[in-house]
């Protein structure tokens, strides 16, 4: 293998492995957010039930809430408590779903699944949303999205109401794209292990066909 190529090859493997680290690191933080959104979506449905809050307020860690009242501070310096409040909420949804969807970007540079896919477009969805309701809350005063009903959800129901379809709609959009981000990876495993246990030649012909399985989803025993 002449000099060039291995450099290039020590290259993309370098390039790959600040992917991965994005990645993994991306992945590790959407598993403590969506247990943020799965703590509160059960909080929500026990109501009362739970001594902590009713269903009219949306649960949130006191460490989410201490970042909200900062971030709410920095964007919104001038406003009051009650602006302050929405706005750093949704700046740091904004922020946390874009954290996720960076992770997931990263994950399909270095594993081009059909499955890492599907949850980069879903991902993309609820980051598109969350744009929505920050963009709304910024210039309009109130969140206007799909998980407010475009702001109609108080109208339509009560605050329990509102407050349980955007819970609702948030802990599903943030549990939606991550068995498929796992199935991306699973896949993976699959064919790097087969690889393995192959012989020289047959490692060859699947190094070279593994990138094109896992962009078609296929297995490690497809023709």
């Amino acid at each position: 293998m002449a000099t060039s190529d291995v450099s290039q090859t020590a290259e993309a493997w370098n390039f790959k492995v600040v992917f991965g680290g994005v990645a993994a690191l991306g992945l590790i933080f959407q598993v403590g957010h969506f247990a943020e959104h799965a703590f509160q979506f059960g909080v929500w449905l026990l109501g009362d039930w739970s001594d902590i809050c009713g269903r009219d307020t949306p649960w949130m860690s006191p460490w989410a809430m201490d970042l909200v009242q900062q971030i709410g501070l920095v964007v919104a310096p001038s406003g009051d408590a009650v602006r302050r409040t929405m706005l750093g909420m949704e700046v740091l949804h904004l922020i946390g779903n874009g954290i996720f969807l960076t992770a997931l970007v990263c994950l399909y540079v270095c594993l081009p699944s059909k499955w890492v896919r599907w949850a980069l477009y879903i991902e993309t969805f609820h980051l598109y949303e969350h744009i929505m309701l920050t963009t709304s809350a910024f210039f309009v005063g109130k969140a206007i999205g799909m998980s407010t009903l475009f702001g109609a959800a108080g109208v339509i129901g009560s605050r329990d109401f509102a407050v349980g379809f955007r819970v609702t709609w948030h802990f599903a959009m943030n549990l939606l794209p991550m068995p498929f981000a796992m199935l991306g990876i699973m896949e993976y495993e699959r064919m790097r292990n087969a690889l393995v246990k192959a012989g020289p030649a047959d490692r060859f012909r699947g190094l070279r066909l593994v990138s094109g399985r896992l962009r078609q989803g296929e297995g490690p025993g497809a023709n």
